[in-house]
């Protein structure tokens, strides 16, 4: 299900570091006599792997490199993988979560060290430290001291499009000692900031703040302060009717083990529509066009040239939480630090990536050349037997990085 890591692919649960590359010059005058290198590589290596369909952008400042997509969207219908193309972004949409963050901070609704008792309408106690206070930045950062209990995270999906239950029923139950979901497996035996531990469900915990602050739900506070004003118009938690021939269909090329995919796995490997309670986790439905209109906000975010969130508020979502003396246990060593919802890897770039059944996805960008890159693609990494899947997703990052690099070093 969704990955407790940014690294793009993974055999089993453990991941295969290809963090992109890091370049230092500009890139923007050289790009586009490489399209044509590029574009064969990845041609290629479609042809030799076993994905359906996958698509591919790389920006820089506001200008667009590269953007392509390859394969298929569905395999039956012969309907070709594009630009335009809508899938699931599994937990890259946790940096959603982030942006979100800081525009609330800005609204005024609380602020990173605020007690998240004093916002929700139920207590959450750690019952190895009942006295101790989890903040909303430890949220933001994975060290809250709250953790997925599988057993029960694997219950928050099921078969079509509308969850069984309501986020905010779901988070009373699981996290509130009278809750039927209550479980002391739910909790760390860590205090609030003291170790890293990746959590989709505490993730989603900080976007219900956001809900009960902002008195609508998440999906609609994204709609309003983020898709809406960059014109992310095919961007949704939900599939939307208008959009029904534009959605990739998901498949499971690799074997795979957890009892629910036997629900959601057709006889041709493609997968039927699911949903997650959890959804601010990772069930953001995007496509590489409108994520090429998310990393160019990044960039102007990081540049102090959004319109749509006051600057200030961008430097406390790429601030590196994280300094030496005060690093939690337990910090990936390819990711060796944080902003809000977002990884910093060992180059120095800000990164996410996602992976759920049907879904692998990843997204970066680099602040020192301001080169953003998406990729999407409609099969999981993941799974046993899962060799050719992980070689052809090396190829696939290592001719995208040969990209970079060359752009960059001219």
């Amino acid at each position: 299900m969704k990955k407790r890591n940014t690294s793009l692919c993974y055999i089993s649960k453990f991941p295969i570091v290809l963090g992109f590359l890091a370049s230092t010059i500009n890139a923007e005058c050289v790009a586009q006599q490489n399209n044509s290198a590029l574009d064969k590589g990845l041609e290629q290596i479609y042809r030799k792997s076993d994905f359906p369909g996958f698509a591919v952008s790389i920006i820089q400042n506001d200008s667009v490199l590269f953007a392509k997509g390859y394969g298929f969207a569905d395999i039956k219908a012969k309907m070709p993988y594009t630009t335009t193309t809508i899938q699931p972004i599994a937990s890259v949409s946790k940096t959603f979560i982030g942006l979100a963050l800081v525009k609330a901070l800005e609204l005024g609704y609380f602020d990173l060290t605020t007690d998240i008792n004093k916002i929700l309408p139920f207590q959450i106690s750690n019952p190895y430290y009942p006295q101790d206070t989890i903040r909303v930045i430890d949220l933001a950062t994975h060290t809250s001291g709250l953790v997925d209990n599988d057993s029960i995270y694997i219950m928050t999906y099921s078969i079509g499009d509308s969850p069984k239950m309501q986020l905010k029923d779901f988070l009373k139950e699981y996290y509130s000692e009278s809750g039927r979901m209550y479980s002391i497996q739910n909790f760390s035996k860590k205090k609030a900031s003291k170790q890293y531990q990746y959590s989709n469900i505490a993730s989603a915990l900080a976007a219900y703040l956001i809900e009960i602050k902002a008195g609508m739900s998440f999906s609609d506070f994204t709609d309003k302060f983020i898709f809406q004003p960059l014109g992310m118009t095919h961007t949704s938690w939900r599939n939307k009717a208008d959009f029904s021939q534009e959605y990739a269909t998901l498949y499971e090329i690799n074997k795979q083990s957890l009892p629910i995919y036997k629900e959601i796995i057709n006889k041709d490997k493609s997968l039927k529509t699911y949903s997650c309670v959890t959804y601010p986790d990772g069930s953001l439905r995007s496509s590489i066009s409108d994520l090429i209109k998310y990393l160019k906000e990044i960039n102007n975010g990081f540049q102090g040239s959004s319109n749509i969130i006051d600057s200030q508020f961008y430097k406390l979502l790429f601030a590196k939480q994280f300094s030496e003396d005060n690093k939690p246990e337990l910090m990936p060593e390819s990711e060796p630090n944080r902003g809000l919802f977002w990884a910093y890897n060992r180059k120095g770039k800000l990164a996410h990536s996602g992976s759920d059944p049907g879904v692998s996805s990843f997204i970066s960008y680099d602040p020192t050349t301001h080169i953003g890159k998406v990729l999407l693609i409609n099969t999981q990494i993941e799974g046993d037997d899962n060799i050719k899947t992980v070689e052809c997703c090396k190829r696939l990052i290592m001719e995208i990085e040969k990209y970079e690099l060359e752009i960059c070093k001219k």
